[in-house]
């Protein structure tokens, strides 16, 4: 695999958007630091106090603009390091960046402590003055039975960038630095393997032999750092509930829902219908798997498998663009030339190298557009994972149009539905466009194996798996690299039952993705999912009505809770009938391959 310095500029993203040069970042960093001493020095003991609104309104802006610079400080070293993990100069930069952020924060964290002073009038005094703040201030309001005193906040906001962190920056360096792969070999003949190429070409690997082989290998060599991952996310866990016990929350998952504007309610739903209904149309799906490819048996390593035999297909990056256009044109000219600029400007970054981030995600900012990290090998599932990430976007571009930094973005209940939803316009897309009558079984297979396998099951199975982790040491129980194989195994094999052999290896998925890592994140991709799949097929049916209420929900931003976002989309997910319904559409999606 090429080396970062290696790959051709124009597979790469323009950074120099955010910042001209690294000495241009330094003299931002340098001043966010300025800046941070600045607002300490005026604010500091005049909250508290405060018998005016127009303090808190003040304060409240010169705050928001600070943590809006430092974010973007922080997101060009950070975007600059997850393209060449394995280069130390570009580590310890990023490890720099995180400590001034981590002072930053440590630093101003005495304004919260000061607001929990201010009189609940006051304080909606402010939010009638500047409705932009309402957000901010509300969510202190809502917080303030579970902050704990000054001096507790200030050292827990410290500790959060640097010993908080811990636990995914152990992981990621297990996993970009440290982790390697040997070649295997199959009649005589060697296969590079590494964990890029592994997720994204051996998974689906057409030869039998090779997929499974370069799935043992794969992890048996995860296994090497089991422990040490274990002993990190357990840590993290161990956290989380230990804060939603000193904070007095009912529960660990109150404690990390609190933040996401959803009931506790919602999350099981989702887990607990999704187990239940989804499950046998998967179940099905796999045994298509085995007609289809005449397997043996179908074994865990072979899930990844595009579900139709010969049926792949190749795409150029210009046919990629030019297929994501088309199927944006239903959005109107303003959407779709968000993507156009991505194109043209360079938003995204598609080389594959050594020490590139895996997968693919959207980092944005208030000061410029969005940068879209990606590993391109040219098969179609890369077009979607294109018009996934122009998705969050274009919620981000419409939405820093509209919003100020602390509104701009929603609930992480929310968060996949508008990357989702522009996946579903991509099957609808090339279903009315084709004259092939095979069209529309090869895309409802790619949608079935792709989106929905991808971000309904595969992160789903994370979530149940999650749940299992945080109930077991909110219990008590101290859980090691065994207790996490093993809580993952039952998960898979309460999914997938007797249809799927379950290939010794199969139990440490749970190394594979850094989402737990982030609270209650992996969840969010089935509930985003189902918003986003019924909002494109009220779209469908009813068209530029439907479309206007998509695009006047973006424009929302974070200013309203999910359920309301939903609500302004046509989508009412206080029932579990969207839920139901999408399933209900996967399965007949599985019927059609």
């Amino acid at each position: 695999m090429a080396k970062r310095s290696e790959v051709r500029i124009e597979d790469t993203w323009d950074l120099s958007h955010m910042f001209s040069s690294l000495q241009e970042q330094a003299q931002a960093q340098k001043e966010v630091q300025d800046d941070t001493a600045e607002f300490v020095s005026r604010y500091r003991n005049k909250i508290a106090p405060a018998t005016s609104a127009d303090i808190l309104v003040e304060s409240w802006r010169a705050l928001e603009q600070l943590i809006s610079k430092a974010r973007q400080v922080a997101s060009y070293i950070f975007l600059d390091y997850s393209v060449d993990m394995i280069n130390q100069e570009k580590m310890r930069r990023n490890l720099e960046t995180n400590n001034v952020i981590s002072k930053l924060f440590s630093d101003i964290s005495f304004y919260e402590s000061e607001l929990e002073k201010v009189h609940e009038d006051l304080i909606k005094k402010a939010i009638e003055t500047e409705e932009g703040s309402a957000k901010y201030f509300n969510k202190h309001l809502q917080k303030r039975p579970h902050r704990l005193s000054a001096e507790s906040e200030e050292l827990l906001t410290a500790l959060d960038g640097t010993t908080g962190s811990l636990p995914e920056s152990i992981y990621k360096a297990a996993k970009f630095a440290d982790l390697s792969f040997p070649a295997f070999e199959i009649n005589g003949e060697k296969y590079p393997l590494s964990f890029a190429s592994y997720e994204e070409y051996y998974a689906m690997h057409a030869e039998t032999d090779v997929r499974r082989q370069a799935f043992r290998v794969f992890s048996d060599n995860l296994a090497k750092y089991r422990n040490t991952i274990a002993t990190g996310y357990y840590a993290n866990v161990k956290q989380d509930v230990l804060l939603a016990e000193k904070r007095s929350y009912e529960n660990v998952f109150t404690y990390l829902l609190q933040n996401q504007d959803v009931e506790e309610a919602l999350y099981h739903r989702q887990i607990d219908v999704t187990m239940k209904q989804l499950a046998p149309h998967m179940r099905k799906y796999a045994r298509k798997l085995g007609e289809n490819w005449q397997l043996d048996r179908v074994t865990y390593a072979d899930l990844k498998l595009p579900p139709l035999k010969d049926k792949s297909m190749a795409v150029t990056r210009e046919e990629a663009e030019e297929l994501v256009l088309g199927a944006l044109e239903t959005m109107g000219d303003d959407y779709r030339n968000i993507a156009k600029r991505a194109f043209n400007e360079r938003w995204m970054d598609f080389a594959e190298n050594e020490g590139k981030s895996t997968g693919g995600f959207c980092s944005s900012s208030m000061y410029t557009h969005p940068y879209i990290l990606l590993n391109w090998t040219g098969q179609m599932p890369d077009v979607f994972t294109i018009i996934h990430e122009l998705g969050h976007a274009a919620q981000a571009e419409i939405s820093r149009k509209n919003n100020n930094a602390t509104n701009a973005s929603p609930s992480l209940y929310f968060i996949e539905a508008p990357s989702t939803f522009n996946e579903t316009l991509m099957s609808q897309y090339l279903i009315r466009n084709s004259g092939d009558p095979d069209v529309e079984r090869q895309v409802a297979a790619q949608m079935t194996s792709n989106t929905y396998y991808h971000n309904f099951v595969t992160h789903f199975l994370e979530a149940h798996w999650q749940r299992e982790v945080y109930r077991a040491v909110a219990k008590g129980q101290a859980l090691t690299a065994d207790d996490l194989d093993r809580l993952f195994l039952n998960t898979l094999k309460e999914f997938w039952g007797e249809d799927v052999e379950m290939t010794p290896g199969a139990e440490r998925t749970w190394m594979r993705q850094p989402h737990y890592y982030r609270g209650l994140y992996s969840y969010t991709y089935s509930a985003g999912l189902t918003i986003g799949t019924a909002v494109s097929l009220r779209i469908e049916k009813e068209g530029q009505a439907a479309v206007q209420d998509w695009l006047a929900t973006l424009a929302l931003g974070g200013t309203k809770s999910p359920l309301e976002l939903a609500r302004t989309a046509g989508v009412d997910i206080s029932t579990d009938q969207p839920l139901c319904d999408t399933i209900a559409y996967i399965g007949s999606l599985v019927d059609l391959i």
